[in-house]
């Protein structure tokens, strides 16, 4: 029988899906728009800089958590629908989840080593 008074989990990964998307979208329009107003100079030097400020910084580091847990959402749907023996399925989601989880780190470790 069904209980129809817990909230469906498909709901709630199609809404974190669509989530992820719509940051994803806003900051490719904010890094364009950034880029057309004030773009950086040719170098390593240049692009340092255009990163620099905290709150850019703060919103790249949104935008690749955004992609990553985007993602995740997706590469569990397709191991969920495709992966039918359920040991297999566990143990390919811990490694897409180790993966990811290391990504999100080095994300982390790279935007906010830019300060240096």
């Amino acid at each position: 029988m069904v209980d129809r008074k817990k909230p469906a989990h498909g709901f709630s990964d199609w809404a974190w899906q669509r989530a992820t998307a719509i940051t994803m979208v806003i900051y490719s329009l904010l890094l364009v728009m950034r880029y057309l107003v004030d773009g950086p100079s040719a170098g390593f030097e240049g692009w340092h800089d255009w990163f620099l400020p905290l709150w850019f910084r703060a919103v790249t580091l949104l935008f690749l958590w955004a992609l990553i847990y985007h993602a995740w959402l997706g590469v569990r749907e397709i191991l969920m629908d495709y992966v039918h023996h359920i040991g297999i399925r566990a143990k390919l989601q811990s490694l897409f989840g180790l993966v990811l989880v290391g990504d999100a780190v080095w994300a982390g470790y790279i935007v906010w080593s830019l300060a240096s």
